[in-house]
């Protein structure tokens, strides 16, 4: 699943092909992934120029000349170069010359393109209720704010959007391994050095994984072909990089979370 790490990798890929040209030609193979926000012809606004490309948690914005597109990937969604207009699963596509066809694919058929005349940032619910990104919290005691006492696990507080944007449920997995959080730990029992600690981390963690992640298309691990860049997610039975014990998986609320016994214990 796409979180912050690989919505920024797409955000920097799709700049470089769309930033400051237009698309000549839209199609839509999928009419039921758009979702208009008022009365923009949508493939007016495709194809005209694209001012920028931003994103805001886990949500792509392409700010065009007269209005804005928000693409949420969602599980398996991707916006990648293709040499033809459709493959299996593309939704959408659209024509850049310089670039080629950018494809809109999404297997799972989960993700959405919100087009809307207004910023997206001030008119968009899912962005107006989203809390800061990872690298604008500046401390523990922020985070503890942002918390507000919760007693639910602090793994199933930080997949809450609104209380910080971008985290997702393998970024769980990885910053507790490096902040040797218990992935059961109660939110209103964190201590301030252990919620300092995770706070460094996320910045440390998410550069590192656009950096390694920088490609021209989104290889999710579900789809077989993608080499695991992870430290626990995903390699239950495996050594620990740190300690070298075995890693062990439990799921919580229905997700699954990678952790090791030893430097995460209570």
């Amino acid at each position: 699943m796409p979180e912050l790490a690989e919505v920024e990798v797409a955000r920097t890929r799709v700049e470089s092909w769309w930033s400051g040209r237009a698309a000549t030609e839209l199609r839509v193979h999928d009419a039921e992934v758009i979702t208009r926000k008022d009365e923009l012809d949508v493939r007016e606004l495709f194809t005209s120029t694209v001012g920028g490309v931003r994103r805001r948690g886990k949500y792509l914005i392409i700010d065009f000349e007269r209005g804005h597109a928000v693409f949420h990937f969602r599980m398996t969604g991707k916006i990648t170069l293709s040499e033809v207009p459709a493959r299996r699963f593309t939704r959408l596509s659209w024509l850049v010359e310089e670039a080629g066809w950018l494809v809109f694919d999404d297997a799972r058929r989960l993700g959405e393109v919100v087009v809307m005349s207004d910023d997206p940032l001030t008119h968009h619910a899912p962005l107006l209720e989203m809390g800061p990104e990872p690298h604008a919290l500046s401390s523990g005691e922020q985070l503890k704010e942002r918390l507000g006492g919760t007693r639910r696990k602090l793994k199933d507080a930080l997949l809450d959007q609104g209380v910080v944007a971008g985290v997702g449920n393998i970024a769980i997995s990885e910053l507790f391994w490096r902040a040797q959080l218990a992935p059961t730990l109660r939110a209103d029992e964190a201590t301030l050095e252990q919620l300092d600690a995770l706070v460094a981390q996320m910045p440390l963690y998410f550069d590192w994984l656009v950096q390694d992640q920088m490609a021209d298309e989104i290889i999710y691990l579900s789809e077989g072909k993608a080499r695991n860049p992870f430290s626990m997610y995903a390699r239950e039975g495996e050594a620990c990089p740190r300690c070298q014990a075995a890693i062990e998986r439990a799921t919580f609320g229905g997700r699954s979370t990678y952790f090791c016994p030893v430097c995460q214990a209570k």
